[in-house]
């Protein structure tokens, strides 16, 4: 009798602690809960923010690297902000603008870092390195691959972390850096997977394919445009992907691979698209264009700015759409496309805009400055 006792309390014992490791890697492995953890706000990038839009707009700090700024930042839960440069290096500053570390290594940054519950800094380089870092900026580990990583990583509710190659790869990664299972593509990978809530992987290859795969490394199906698709997917709530491709269309699929609507701008791209909460769309073209369409693909409005538009629109929770261009500027548009503001940096954007949890909002430009842009009503207070 005292045989089984002991033999239960032992199973009981068992399983309590296989459950607390289990909970406890689940929690550590996901998403930071931060006002911008990851390229793109979250895993369905919607580039949407709920904290607040800037009125009066007041450059609060400029940070300088020694390259330009394509990464687009993302925020710690300590408030840090984190984003590369093609100075080869990972910067981590303050929210006052003020230098905490900086991490060299021997590629250019262009990857976007996703910043992990446990303060875990996630990010690629052309060195071929994906880099798991403290918050302290030490290595915690590194993954190589066999081509350089400017697509930016998506970290999986149960852990697994998602990135593109220029090794033709999309890499499925474990939290500690192990792989586990790679997709295989014809061309370099530079869109960033984006996660549907029932765990389906959605990225863009240089081969013009849209891939759909599950999370244990199956590919669902996959549609050719006719060039590259460099942009990265977003998950509409109904499930349906869009996504725009340098043969000049805009995409709309339904789960199942068919397309729902396209919309041929004229000109590539790259820029990745943002929706409202009323199911609006929102992206840029290489024809210079902002665009925004309804949910069922009618044309609302489109804002033609000085030069071409790479950088992906991100939405304040007043639906204030933020992008760059390569004209310099940082444009905030209404919801009914009349333009807002606008600010000039020293040189064209690449980089997309973060929203911080007081509506200030960070983006690099090619003059190699981060900007920290604040409400001057709030500023000078």
């Amino acid at each position: 009798m005292l045989k089984k006792y002991f033999a239960g309390f032992a199973s009981f014992i068992f399983v309590f602690f296989s459950l607390a490791l289990f909970l406890s890697i689940q929690l550590h492995a996901q998403l930071a809960d931060t006002p911008w953890s990851m390229f793109r706000h979250d895993l369905q990038h919607t580039g949407r923010s709920p904290y607040p839009s800037v009125q009066k707009p007041t450059v609060k700090w400029i940070f300088q690297t020694e390259g330009p700024v394509t990464s687009s930042p993302a925020i710690g839960e300590d408030g840090t902000i984190y984003f590369g440069s093609k100075d080869k290096k990972l910067y981590a500053i303050t929210r006052n603008g003020e230098l905490k570390w900086a991490f060299e290594t021997q590629g250019e940054v262009e990857s976007s870092p996703a910043i992990r519950k446990d303060g875990t800094i996630l990010f690629g380089s052309w060195d071929n390195y994906l880099y798991a870092l403290n918050s302290d900026g030490s290595v915690r580990w590194k993954y190589k691959s066999e081509g350089g990583i400017i697509s930016s990583p998506a970290i999986a509710p149960d852990g697994t972390i998602y990135v593109g190659s220029w090794d033709k790869k999309l890499h499925a990664i474990t939290q500690d850096g192990k792989l586990k299972w790679t997709q295989k593509t014809a061309d370099h990978i530079v869109s960033s997977p984006a996660i549907a809530p029932d765990g389906m992987v959605y990225f863009g290859s240089g081969d013009y394919y849209l891939f759909a795969m599950k999370p244990e490394g199956t590919a669902i199906w996959s549609f050719g445009t006719r060039y590259l698709l460099d942009a990265s997917p977003l998950i509409a709530p109904n499930g349906n992907i869009y996504i725009g491709s340098e043969d000049a269309k805009f995409y709309v699929f339904r789960q199942d691979g068919h397309v729902e609507w396209t919309f041929d701008t004229l000109y590539d791209i790259d820029s990745s698209a943002a929706m409202d909460t009323n199911g609006n769309v929102y992206f840029g073209s290489g024809n210079n264009s902002i665009y925004a369409f309804t949910s069922d693909g009618k044309l609302k409005w489109s804002f033609e700015t000085g030069a071409s538009v790479s950088s992906s629109p991100v939405i304040a929770a007043d639906n204030t759409i933020y992008v760059g261009s390569r004209d310099k500027k940082l444009y905030a548009f209404n919801p009914d496309g009349s333009l807002k503001w606008t600010l000039e940096t020293d040189d064209a954007i690449e980089s997309s805009p973060t929203i911080d949890a007081d509506g200030t909002i960070y983006i690099g430009s090619n003059d190699g400055k981060l900007y920290a842009i604040g409400d001057a009503n709030i500023v000078n207070k």
